[in-house]
């Protein structure tokens, strides 16, 4: 996935399109109580759904699972 595919979900059918890749930490959900930060690094996935431009930022290793390239850039 690149910044500019258009990307559809495999469960609902919704389109949206890639507006960046980078790399993100990702904090570990069952350690926010500790005083230190636990989780780690992943390349995150900014998109924007067609129907309604909603934006929502994604974990790229999940996505692979939920979403499938249509077309390229």
């Amino acid at each position: 996935m690149k910044k500019g595919d258009l990307i559809k979900n495999k469960s609902d059918g919704k389109f949206a399109i890639v507006l960046a890749t980078y790399t993100r930490f990702f904090q570990d959900q069952s350690a926010m109580h500790y005083d230190y930060d636990y989780g780690s690094a992943g390349t995150a996935v900014d998109i924007k759904w067609m129907e309604c431009g909603t934006e929502r930022t994604f974990r790229k290793s999940k996505m692979r699972h939920n979403w499938e390239v249509v077309s390229c850039k």
